[in-house]
């Protein structure tokens, strides 16, 4: 098995963040997470890719129009914002390119900025430098048509001997190809959807490093043995997975020179009645597979981790149950708002997002219809520094005097958070609800947005 190595994509960073199992929450991290990247690197252009067919991640980021109609809807059946190639129309979606792809490849009059959506186009709410390629519904409909073209023959394939590799690294290419314009500072995340299809396999072979989210739950049904085994072919619960190997992605794979994403972090969110004895036994499990095949690891060659507890100090964090699933946390999704910002300096900070350059050109309004050759070379716009404000929007002066303080330290600290948090400017739809929820859930709020620190400052200081 081959892994990605860095200086092969000419980018910040991608990351995958996949789990082979659903209800692990990796929809509401991406989003989080994203937010809080871009908003702690202003300098950088933040792009989101939506590889679930149920479009989540999407409808979070562009929310409705002022008809109360979603955008993602609209997008994806063309009734906004629809582009001509030639005599067909594709939608700025996934969906969009990867038709597109399949049936013309990556033609080099095509910039593929012209599939992306500046989310605070669609949201004010939300940082100027975080781009979105949306996702759509028909994305399982394209996956049957993929499939197909990538088992094609040499003589059938418009790819010729290279039909599995040319499709299986459509979104790599896509990335690629951005991220080589000079002057962009390009990090990806993906979300990627929890099957094992050829939308999956897209995706992962996309990105050089993953984020894992587990549970505990996912643990105890030994699910790292099993995704080690569709994803590595580290490990065979069964003669069936060997019998089968050659129909395996691993197995594919490295037939066909397609490398697979670095484990960067797992990131494990606990019940409240979890203990460091709990799985024991699955981390014992996990320690041994990365012993034997540390290059699946995103590990410094010089850094050797010879115990459990090293392992897991740097690749392991926890995340509670009571702040992952704060309602505060999910009605920020579900209101399309960012977690925490600075309510008092506001209108500077939007002021100042507004003016400040982008690193990718306007090629994305909402609008009826565009064609590729309008935007066949878009003008690059290099960042401007960013201000001290845009620097300070992760609220670290709040968060430090939120935790591990008094009651009435806290009662304090909760009023200070209704006042000068959770609210971008008048119309961030979160500040609206917060008098409903408690003081532990603005508390475990707060928590949560410093585990998202700790993981987005986990992201390039550990390359």
């Amino acid at each position: 098995m081959e892994v990605v190595d860095k200086q092969e994509m000419p980018l910040e960073g991608s990351y995958a963040i996949w789990n082979n199992r659903g209800g692990s929450g990796k929809t509401t991290l991406t989003y989080h997470l994203a937010i809080k990247f871009a908003l702690k690197n202003p300098d950088k252009t933040i792009l989101l890719i939506d590889m679930c067919p149920q479009t989540d991640l999407s409808h979070a980021l562009l929310g409705d129009d002022e008809h109360k109609q979603d955008h993602v809807s609209q997008i994806g059946t063309m009734k906004k914002d629809a582009m001509v190639f030639g005599e067909q129309k594709f939608a700025k979606t996934v969906s969009g390119y990867l038709d597109l792809y399949s049936s013309q490849g990556l033609p080099n009059n095509v910039d593929p900025r012209t599939f992306l959506l500046n989310v605070s186009k669609f949201n004010a709410q939300l940082p100027r430098n975080l781009y979105l390629l949306c996702g759509d519904a028909s994305i399982e409909l394209i996956a049957r048509s993929l499939e197909q073209k990538r088992n094609q023959t040499a003589s059938v394939s418009q790819f010729g001997a290279q039909a599995w590799k040319s499709i299986t690294t459509s979104l790599k290419q896509f990335i690629a190809k951005i991220a080589a314009h000079k002057g962009i500072k390009l990090v990806v995340f993906t979300d990627v959807h929890s099957s094992c299809s050829i939308i999956s396999e897209i995706a992962l072979a996309a990105c050089d490093k993953l984020l894992l989210p587990i549970t505990d739950e996912h643990m105890h049904r030994n699910g790292f043995e099993y995704m080690f085994a569709l994803l590595y072919g580290f490990s065979q619960p069964s003669s069936v997975y060997y019998y089968y190997r050659h129909f395996s992605f691993y197995y594919r794979a490295k037939e066909h020179d397609v490398r697979l994403p670095k484990i960067h972090l797992i990131l494990k969110k606990s019940n409240r009645n979890a203990t460091n004895k709990d799985n024991q036994k699955e981390w014992e499990f996990i320690f041994e597979v990365y012993k034997k095949h540390p290059q699946a690891f995103n590990v410094a060659k010089e850094l050797e981790l010879k115990t459990l507890d090293e392992f897991k100090r740097e690749f392991v964090i926890d995340i509670s149950e009571e702040t992952s699933a704060n309602q505060i946390v999910r009605q920020a999704v579900r209101s399309h708002s960012p977690l925490l910002t600075v309510k008092k300096n506001a209108n500077s900070n939007n002021n100042n997002n507004r003016n400040s350059s982008s690193n990718l050109a306007d090629v994305s309004t909402p609008s009826t219809n565009s064609s590729l050759s309008k935007t066949k070379n878009p003008k690059i716009v290099r960042s401007a520094s960013p201000s001290p404000n845009n620097r300070n929007a992760s609220l670290p002066n709040v968060n430090a005097h939120c935790i591990n303080k008094s009651t009435d330290a806290l009662n304090e600290s909760s009023s200070l958070i209704k006042q000068d948090c959770l609210s971008l400017n008048s119309n961030n739809l979160l500040n609206d609800e917060l008098s409903v929820y408690t003081q532990n859930e603005h508390i475990n709020a707060i928590l949560y947005d410093e585990l998202l620190d700790k993981i987005a400052s986990s992201l390039l200081n550990r390359t």
